[in-house]
């Protein structure tokens, strides 16, 4: 590892289907490089708890997640967004903010293929309420069309990157590994 890169502060997007991992790969990321986590899911729940509609809940999340990140990078804090990205706004919003303060921008999309595993994935979490409390079922608060995102499959939407390409990591694989990848690619 490079000491100069991983020291210079950082706007990490994670990305991919709801239970793969992103959180679990954020929190690990952050204690090993310290960084600020914004989670979409808490941001949009919150603001459906405080009566916003679901169809400007998820456009208000990343407006705040968006601000949040500009403020910290600006304060020197790494940042990195644990969110869904389905829109081409979402990348191009990271990169720019990132560009406006000078440092490095990386995106982490994870898949996992494994439908038995996401499955056992949502299970074993609590849902916010902004999230599918199992597979393929809507929160509560969206209603049978919760997503305008492009779905690829069960399960599975589009994920839109950075034009300049991002990371995949498969994340069926032991976390550790994966995990290591991540990390290669961040200081890379």
């Amino acid at each position: 590892m490079d000491a100069d890169i991983s020291a210079l502060p950082f706007l990490l997007q994670m990305a991919g289907p709801p239970a793969s991992g992103k959180s679990q790969l954020a929190a690990a990321i952050a204690r090993q490089r310290p960084a600020v986590i914004l989670n979409s899911d808490i941001v949009k729940s919150a603001l459906l708890d405080a009566g916003v509609a679901w169809k400007l809940a998820g456009p208000a999340a990343y407006q705040a997640l968006f601000s949040l990140a500009d403020d910290l990078l600006a304060h020197g804090h790494s940042v990195i967004v644990d969110s869904p990205s389905h829109y081409a706004h979402i990348p191009e919003n990271g990169e720019r903010i990132a560009g406006v303060h000078g440092c490095r921008y990386r995106f982490i999309e994870l898949v996992c293929d494994d439908l038995g595993e996401l499955s056992r994935r949502i299970a074993e979490r609590i849902p916010r309420r902004s999230q599918m409390p199992g597979l393929d079922q809507p929160p509560a608060d969206a209603g049978p069309d919760f997503s305008g995102a492009t779905r690829t499959g069960t399960h599975q939407w589009q994920t839109i990157g950075p034009q300049a390409g991002h990371a995949t990591l498969d994340s069926t694989q032991p976390f550790n590994r994966y995990l290591k990848q991540a990390l290669d690619y961040l200081d890379s």
